[in-house]
């Protein structure tokens, strides 16, 4: 299986994540991890697996994600299993937002087969990430690479 890990960060917490999740996926078979400035807006045909994160600001994804995910044609993702995940506050999603269930929705308006339910990790207010969360997000990729 091929994944491909997509992220956008702004403080580096969200890029601990996903270097994170591809270490989870490595055991799998091949990963790609890759900024939205560097992703191609044509997901490789080999790729089996895409799962794209960033931080939550405002309540939802930033500017870099949201056009990042709107350069993605229409079928972009058509077939492909993929999941979404960000950064946040350790706050109730009425308080703090979810950049992730945005993204859930437009990998699933891009034809994806979403293979699990969106996933906060949680970061402190310093910025940084909570103990613990860096290894949730390993154990959070391997249960996706299974």
């Amino acid at each position: 299986m091929k994944s491909l890990v997509i992220y956008a960060s702004r403080s580096g917490n969200t890029r601990r994540i996903a270097e994170a999740i591809a270490d989870g996926l490595r055991p799998g078979g091949a990963v790609e991890l890759q900024s939205v400035e560097e992703a191609p807006s044509a997901i490789p045909p080999d790729v089996d697996l895409v799962i794209i994160g960033g931080p939550t600001e405002a309540h939802g994804m930033t500017p870099p994600l949201k056009e990042f995910l709107a350069r993605l044609a229409p079928d972009a993702l058509k077939g492909r299993r993929a999941a979404g995940f960000d950064t946040r506050l350790h706050l109730p999603v009425v308080f703090s937002g979810s950049a992730a269930a945005g993204i859930t929705r437009r990998l699933r308006a891009l034809r994806a087969n979403v293979v699990a339910r969106e996933e906060s990790f949680f970061v402190a207010k310093g910025p940084e990430l909570e103990p613990g969360e860096v290894e949730r997000a390993t154990a959070w990729a391997a249960g996706l690479a299974a």
